[in-house]
């Protein structure tokens, strides 16, 4: 049985120092601290300033959580302060002691029970070759429900790359597997960081979104669009909570003009 959390976990979390995104920093690394036995976690940011750095700091939590700050020095453009996680990452794979490690944009809660579903689900696609996913969700105040932040249409079960998991759990590609993180254990980061998916060269999305594409496009398997997929519960055909990720700004659910974050999740298989 996989264990329900990492037992050395490094997060890099990119933030472009803006002070009004404090409250999603804040929001999100107060879970950090129970993702892990033991969590290692670098701020990547833009700022030299001691004090905005102290102010960062500030923000973050105790605990099992070791915070540190990571400002790279000739950034040039800065849309590549995404990709300056990977100095980071590079220097944690070293230390055999890191079992798991998690990049991710600074507004995207993580949860345990996201953990847990992603160590279980990755013992079983293995075999696949395939790595588990998670589905970034929204949702317009003060309504509960759910939306899907990166899928515009409902998806068919039936013409979706799929696999059986259980006899209760299917795993499927979605068209849009963007998640704005990666979570890879350390075979898998290996993979990643000696592979050219840590190329900005590498993959279809723009250059900040390739930051959070891990192994997306790497190494596909024969028949399948993606290397990531969500679970789905068979006789429902809906995605368990266990996997959802909630993009806390709520952004294109309260954009009335966006297409993205419109479809219900309730409602988004079929």
């Amino acid at each position: 049985m996989a264990p329900s959390i990492p037992r050395k976990l490094a997060i890099c979390v990119a933030f472009h120092y803006v002070e009004a995104r404090f409250p999603y920093l804040a929001r999100v690394a107060a879970e950090f601290p129970a993702l892990a036995d033991e969590v290692d976690l670098t701020i990547v940011t833009n700022t030299h300033d001691e004090e905005s750095r102290a102010r960062i700091l500030a923000q973050l939590p105790t605990g099992n959580a070791r915070c540190s700050i990571y400002a790279p020095v000739g950034l040039g453009h800065p849309y590549l302060l995404t990709w300056s996680h990977f100095a980071v990452m590079r220097e944690r794979v070293e230390d055999p002691s890191f079992t798991h490690f998690l990049y991710m944009e600074d507004d995207l809660l993580v949860r345990p029970v996201t953990i847990a579903y992603w160590l279980e689900a990755e013992a079983t696609l293995r075999r696949f070759g395939l790595i588990p996913s998670i589905l970034r969700v929204e949702q317009v105040p003060p309504r509960p429900e759910w939306y899907s932040t990166d899928q515009v249409e409902p998806v068919s079960i039936a013409r979706a790359s799929r696999v059986a998991g259980s006899q209760a759990i299917g795993y499927l590609n979605l068209p849009n597997p963007y998640q704005g993180l990666y979570l890879l254990d350390r075979r898998l980061m290996t993979e990643h960081l000696k592979g050219p998916s840590s190329s900005p060269d590498f993959g279809p999305w723009y250059i900040r979104e390739k930051a959070a594409q891990g192994l997306t496009f790497a190494s596909i398997p024969y028949g399948f669009k993606s290397r990531t997929v969500v679970p789905f519960d068979v006789a429902s055909k809906s995605i368990p909570e266990c996997c959802f990720v909630h993009h806390l700004p709520n952004t294109y659910a309260l954009d009335p003009k966006s297409k993205f974050g419109k479809v219900p999740v309730s409602g988004l298989l079929y």
